[in-house]
């Protein structure tokens, strides 16, 4: 079971079998669970990125670098997020744009994607406003640096990704 993963690999529907003989020979993967989805643990994100690039993986479609996974419960979910992210403040320079994204796989009846966005982004925001003493600039279409939540089941993981990674790697996608 890999429990410290660094990256979510979206392939095509039904192809875990041929996603996973893909990938097995460059990390340690293994199915999320969810059709088309699989966890992994690479040793260099960026080597792996690069190769996803340059097509040598053939079912892969979107791939999400994980700087920080961990498990949640519907009922703590919102609270570890927010201490989870407080460590990205430091991140966000004065003036730089900043999204929040949600993106939730199972506890469909449990979570809404739309309210741990407004609930932790805005708590984010907050947060920035105190750290930079102005309001922030948000933009979810194209942000300096975007904040990935990644929910599949209970499994939980985090991607600090910048704009520079987004127009550099194109299979970076968020949604």
């Amino acid at each position: 079971m890999v429990e410290d993963w660094n990256v979510l690999v979206i392939g095509e529907r039904d192809s875990e079998r041929e996603l996973l003989e893909e990938l097995e020979e460059d990390g340690e993967f293994e199915r999320s669970g969810f059709r088309g989805v699989v966890i992994g643990s690479v040793e260099d994100i960026v080597e792996f990125l690069e190769d996803v690039e340059q097509k040598k993986y053939f079912h892969v479609n979107r791939v999400i670098p994980i700087d920080d996974a961990f498990y949640v419960s519907p009922e703590n979910l919102v609270e570890i997020l927010k201490k989870r992210i407080e460590k990205y403040i430091d991140e966000i320079e004065l003036g730089e744009t900043f999204g929040f994204r949600v993106e939730r796989r199972g506890m469909k009846e449990d979570i809404s994607s739309q309210m741990v966005e407004r609930e932790v982004g805005g708590y984010f925001y907050d947060l920035l406003e105190k750290v930079h003493g102005r309001k922030p600039k948000v933009d979810l279409k194209n942000p300096d640096k975007l904040i990935a939540v990644e929910l599949i089941g209970n499994r939980c993981g985090i991607g600090f990704i910048t704009r520079e990674m987004r127009e550099k790697y194109s299979v970076i996608k968020v949604r």
